[in-house]
This record gives structure tokens, sequence and C-alpha cells, in this order.
């Protein structure tokens, strides 16, 4: 299957807009120096690393199959699926340290009161299987790796995990909130993970549709409208992130100028 410029272009603008958002993070941090957002931080890091072996890879490929690249050492190889390999190990360890973030941003919940970082910990190891089944699906297939259903599939799982823990922890703080400012940094957050949901939930769609043409109605080759959904989604995801946990000055004094009951009177 050739790779179209517009998905290359995709995963460049993806790239690009996650990587702004990540430098704000760590600016944010050597600022205040929380771990917490150095946690964040770290997080998205990966899964831009993550994101750049994808657009790498779509690069690569899209420069073999127009013939620009023509050295037979590297057009025997499958770039395109071994990019998303890499970035879907990346977004594994992506996923390990939004569970250490939401374990230390709610260090106080009953659940993480009760067991420290042992969820974490457990949680990193669950990753760990979808980093080995990358692992072994690459090296198995090569030179022309092999993106299979089972770890897309696992990996939706262990994701949804992560971002719906962070949604339903993020509920009662919200009711609780008495300001302005609070409760819209509280209401990114939820966007946030909901965004990240529907990132995933995407690219798995893509997944089933284009490669194994198990929704009829969208069994077509090449990328899939769920594609392109997902890399917005993606871009949302962290965008609402940075807003809700570490949000900007201009905003916050824009919502701590009245508390929520002031503004609804």
């Amino acid at each position: 299957m050739d790779i179209p410029l517009e998905a290359v272009i995709t995963e460049g603008i993806a790239f690009l807009a996650v990587s702004f958002v990540v430098a704000a993070l760590y600016y944010r941090y050597f600022d205040r120096k929380r771990i917490a957002a150095l946690t964040l931080a770290i997080a998205f890091n990966a899964w831009v690393i993550g994101a750049l072996s994808l657009f790498l890879g779509k690069l690569i490929q899209y420069l073999i199959d127009n013939e620009i690249i023509t050295n037979t050492n590297y057009t025997t190889i499958g770039f395109s699926a071994l990019g998303i390999n890499i970035g879907y190990g990346f977004s594994a360890i992506s996923n390990v340290f939004i569970m250490i973030f939401v374990a230390i941003v709610f260090s106080q919940s009953p659940i993480f009161r009760r067991t420290k970082m042992l969820i974490p910990i457990i949680f990193g190891a669950l990753n760990g299987i979808t980093i080995g089944l990358l692992i072994g699906a690459t090296f198995n297939t090569w030179p022309n790796p092999v993106y299979a259903l089972s770890p897309t599939l696992y990996h939706l799982a262990l994701t949804f995990i992560s971002f719906f823990t962070l949604m339903f922890l993020t509920i009662r703080p919200l009711q609780e909130a008495n300001l302005r400012w609070e409760k819209v940094g509280f209401k990114f957050i939820i966007l946030s993970a909901v965004f990240g949901v529907i990132t995933y939930s995407s690219f798995a769609l893509d997944f089933l549709t284009a490669s194994e043409g198990l929704i009829p109605i969208f069994s077509i080759e090449g990328f899939t409208p769920f594609y392109y959904i997902a890399y917005v989604a993606a871009i949302l995801m962290c965008s609402f992130a940075y807003l809700g946990y570490v949000m900007p000055n201009f905003l916050r004094k824009f919502y701590k100028e009245l508390p929520i009951e002031e503004k609804t009177a």
C-alpha cells in the first residue's frame, strides 16, 4: 500500500503540535519544580517520540514508494509498519507515566492512599507485555514488520484503563471546586482524557477497517477517516492536558476573577 502525502503531513503536524505542548510542560516544571508536572511532561515526551517514529516511518516509506530512495538496502524494509511498532512501544511507556501522574496527583484518594505506587507498578508490567508483543511482531516478520490485531486491542484496553481512571478520579474534585479557574481546570483534565480515549479508539478503528476489514462499511484500502480523526484528537488531548494541569497564567487570571457563586448569581 502506497503512503499518501497527506498522511505524512498529518503525522508531521501532530508531532510538531505535541512537541510544543511538551516543551511548555517542561518549562512549567523547571518554573515550579513539581514532580507531577515532570511526570506528565515525560508521559507526553514518550508520546512525542512515538509520533516522531510514525512520522519518519511514513516519510521514508513515501520516499521509497515514489522511488526517491532507490537503494535496495532500504527498499526491502517496511518502514511504515516499523514506525508504527516503535511508536506504539513509546505509547505504552507514555501510558505508564500517565498512571504514575494520576497516582501522584490523586495520592490522597482512597485507592492510592492504600496502594501507594503498587497500581502504577502493575500497570507498568502490563504495558511491558505490549512492548514485548511489538518486539516479537517486528523480529518475527522482519524485514516487513507486521502490526497485529492482538497488541492493538490489548494496548487499547490498557489505554482505556488509564484514561477512565483519570476521568473517574477527577469528577469528585470538580464537584467540590469553589472557584471558576479550578472548575475549568478539572473540566480541561476530563476533556484531555476523553480525547485520549477518542485518539486510541480511532487508531484501533482505522486498523480494523483498513487492514482487517472487520467493519464492512469502511472496509477500504489505505487510510480511513478514523486515522485523521485520531491525530486531531491527539493534539486536543495534549492541549487540554496542558491547559488543565499547568494552566497558563493569563488563563488562570481570567478565570480567577470571580468565584463560581458570584458568576452564576
